[in-house]
C-alpha cells in the first residue's frame, strides 16, 4: 500500500466515525465530504442510513451522492444493495440512481428488473427510463434473461391490469426490439 492509499484510508475511516456519530451535522458533512474522498465500499452503509433515517437533509445529501457518483466500481455495490430486501423502501431511489449516475449497468439488467417487480408503478417507471438511457444494449444473455423473468412476471400477473402492468408490458416490448436489434 503506497502512502498515499493510506492517507486515504485513514481519511475514509475518519468520514465513516464521523457518519456514525449521532451529531447529524457531523453525518451531513462526511456524507459531503465522502462526495470528494469516498469510495464504492461506503456504499452500503449510506443505503442503510437511506433507509432508516428520518432527517430530509441527510436523506438529500446521500441521495445526490448516489446520483452522482462515477466510480465504474460503483454499480456492484448499488445492485447487491437493489437485492436486499432490508434496503426494499430505498429501491425507487437507488434505481433512480442508476440512470442519473450515468454508470453502466447493462450487465445487472436482470437483477434491475426482478428488483422492479418486486416494487410498485414508480419502481417500473424507473426501469423504463434506465433501459431507455442505456448506451448500447446489454449482452444477449442478460437481456434474453430479463425477458424470460419479465415473460413469467407477466403471464402471472395477467388477470390484474393496472398502471403497473401496462408499463411492464412497453417495458417488455422494448426489450424484445433490443433483442432483435442485437
Amino acid at each position: 500500500m503506497t502512502n498515499e492509499e493510506n492517507i486515504r484510508g485513514k481519511r475514509l475511516k475518519a468520514l465513516l466515525v464521523d457518519f456514525t456519530s449521532k451529531d447529524l451535522d457531523k453525518k451531513i458533512a462526511a456524507v459531503q465530504a465522502m462526495k470528494i474522498h469516498g469510495n464504492e465500499t461506503v456504499i452500503d452503509t449510506l443505503v442503510k442510513e437511506l433507509s432508516t433515517t428520518k432527517h430530509e437533509e441527510l436523506k438529500e445529501e446521500i441521495i445526490e451522492l448516489l446520483n452522482n457518483t462515477k466510480s465504474s466500481l460503483v454499480p456492484v455495490k448499488i445492485i447487491a444493495c437493489l437485492e436486499n430486501k432490508k434496503y426494499a423502501n430505498c429501491r425507487q431511489i437507488m434505481l433512480a440512481s442508476i440512470w442519473n449516475s450515468g454508470l453502466d449497468y447493462r450487465e445487472f439488467l436482470p437483477q434491475i428488473l426482478t428488483a422492479t417487480l418486486e416494487g410498485d408503478i414508480m419502481d417500473a417507471l424507473e426501469c423504463v427510463t434506465i433501459v431507455e438511457n442505456f448506451e448500447g444494449v446489454p449482452e444477449d444473455e442478460e437481456l434474453n434473461e430479463a425477458l424470460v423473468i419479465l415473460g413469467n412476471y407477466l403471464s402471472e400477473q395477467k388477470k390484474e391490469p393496472s398502471p403497473k402492468i401496462d408499463l411492464l408490458i412497453e417495458l417488455g416490448a422494448m426489450l424484445k426490439r433490443m433483442n432483435d436489434e442485437s
